[in-house]
């Protein structure tokens, strides 16, 4: 029998389910103007003397000297606060100035750093902007590139995907042999040195003009190779930015493997999920069989670093969670990293909030909880560092 507590849902005709779209999305808008007023929308946070002084490698009392000796900013006093506090960019400015951080050397270019997986909500877009931020926070210039269609790394970034980015923001001008490169689409974000390539719907036409190009136009035997065109189209950006860092679609369509094809580093979050590990091998399966029909790329590709992490991480006492970490192990074996960024209420409480670890001025919970998960993130984003800088070496 059918529970009488539960209420069946009526047919609907398409006319009904366009009026229901249109709701939503009127109710959408309403939530995320009432989250992200007053405009600017997101505003980056302040920080404390302790933790520029972190970020910069020394103690408090050596940053104070530091400080001074340099001419670097001191801090202010902002709201009312009883001790001084540092803007992102005065932030930055000290790390430059007086932080034993790694940086780009000026002869070499910059970085391309592809987060991907096949599946959805694996903490793929949080971690490719919460990589970009802690990139930044280093000292690098970053530019965060948005090439999922719906948007979200774009609204973490500040900016709403259906009611600022048209499409002349996106990549698809480039695509479609508007432009010359992807220059034009770089804009400036409320994150100091991040800056942003958008995406929007418009990028769904992507999996279309892409193949229609080679296929319509017979490229293919004028040197037309798909699988290039975001290899070529960052190409004059790679020398004004020390690491572009792009969150990918959770498929395998013609942007990602455009992505993985200019990629120097690829990053897979891989949650300690049954399903989640068995999308991941195949994944690289599908991946390896691609990269294999594209002339002349498999013979002479070669990447910088690959790796997996674990994210969503459980406790080890979880018998399933520690089964499937033994898999993923003895799967990827040294691309396995290390590092686990662990599940979360702070990283919940900040996407309801349309931020990250990094936007938090102050936990909302507990510091516990709160260094729970942002020390492995930092983690994760100085063992990038450390990866770019072996690299720069080479």
């Amino acid at each position: 029998m059918l529970n009488p507590e539960l209420m069946l849902s009526p047919r609907i005709t398409i006319a009904q389910l366009e009026k229901m779209a249109a709701d939503s999305a009127d109710v959408l808008e309403q939530v995320r103007d009432k989250m992200l007023e007053p405009f600017p929308r997101k505003q980056a946070p302040c920080f404390s003397i302790p933790q520029v002084a972190s970020l910069c490698g020394v103690d408090r009392v050596q940053f104070k000297n530091l400080t001074k000796k340099h001419s670097l900013p001191t801090g202010e006093f902002r709201n009312d606060e009883k001790s001084r506090t540092y803007t992102l960019a005065e932030a930055i400015e000290c790390v430059r100035g007086i932080g034993k951080r790694a940086s780009r050397p000026p002869d070499k270019p910059g970085k391309l750093i592809v987060i991907s997986n096949y599946k959805g909500g694996v903490n793929k877009t949080t971690s490719a902007v919460c990589l970009a931020q802690g990139l930044s926070l280093r000292g690098l210039k970053v530019l965060l590139i948005d090439m999922d269609g719906q948007g979200s790394a774009t609204m973490l970034a500040g900016l709403s995907p259906e009611l600022e980015i048209q499409h002349d923001h996106t990549i698809m001008p480039y695509l479609y042999g508007e432009q010359a490169d992807l220059r034009y689409a770089v804009r400036d974000t409320y994150w100091h040195n991040m800056d942003l390539i958008p995406a929007s719907s418009a990028l769904l036409a992507a999996e279309f003009v892409i193949p229609a190009k080679a296929r319509d136009k017979g490229l293919i035997s004028q040197g037309y190779h798909f699988w290039e065109e975001l290899t070529n189209g960052l190409a004059p950006l790679r020398n004004e930015y020390d690491v572009m860092v792009v969150d990918t679609s959770p498929s395998l369509g013609y942007l990602t493997q455009n992505a993985m094809v200019a990629a120097d580093g690829i990053l897979m979050p891989c949650p300690l999920d049954a399903l989640d590990y068995a999308s991941s091998t195949q994944f690289w399966g599908v991946f390896a069989e691609l990269a294999a029909t594209l002339p002349n790329f498999a013979a002479t590709k070669e990447y910088d670093f690959v790796e997996v992490f674990l994210t969503k991480t459980k406790s080890e006492s979880d018998m399933m969670a520690s089964a499937v970490r033994g898999w993923i192990q003895a799967s990827y074996g040294v691309h396995m990293s290390a590092i686990g960024i662990p599940e979360s209420s702070v990283a919940k409480s900040a996407a309801t909030q349309l931020k990250t670890i990094y936007d938090l001025q102050k936990p909302d919970g507990s510091i516990e909880a709160y260094k729970r998960y942002k020390d492995p993130m930092d983690s994760l984003v100085d063992h990038v560092l450390g990866q770019l800088t072996l690299a720069w070496r080479r």
